[in-house]
Formats: structure tokens, sequence, C-alpha cells
């Protein structure tokens, strides 16, 4: 494997922890949330907290489609041109 091919993967690793530390908060602000809604308590900041949270999520998995394409498409030969 070349050097960029080894950078590659350690920013997909990177982004893999990433995507799993932000989706273990979501989940237990979502669980918190449902709670504080369905005991009647303020929930709003909860709420938010979880809107930011799965905006962050839904960044971190548009990064790692796009890194994963990009190296696919570097990884591909290029097309022999018969003369």
């Amino acid at each position: 494997m070349h050097r960029g091919g080894a950078r590659t993967a350690y920013t997909l690793e990177t982004i893999d922890i990433g995507i799993g530390i932000v989706g273990f908060f979501a989940f237990a602000f979502l669980v918190i949330t449902v709670v504080c809604e369905v005991t009647g308590t303020d929930a709003l900041g909860w709420a938010l907290t979880l809107l930011a949270l799965v905006l962050i999520l839904a960044s971190l998995l548009v990064t790692r489609r796009r890194i994963v394409q990009l190296q696919q498409n570097t990884d591909r030969p290029a097309p022999v041109r018969n003369r």
C-alpha cells in the first residue's frame, strides 16, 4: 500500500471512532429526551443537544462516504485507449 492509502485508512479509522462516540451519545440523548417527554419535564435542551449530535453524526457519515468514494476512484487503473 502506498503512503496515501495508509493515510486514508488512518483517516477512516478516526472517522469511524468519531461515528461510534457521537452515535453512542446521540442514542443516550434520545433516551433522555424520550424519558423527559413521557414524564412531562422540560426536554427542549435535551432535544436541541440531540439535534446537534444527529447533525454531527450525519456530517461524519457523509464525510466517510466521500473518502471511501475518493479512495475507490484513485485505486482504479486508468482506462486504456486503443488506437
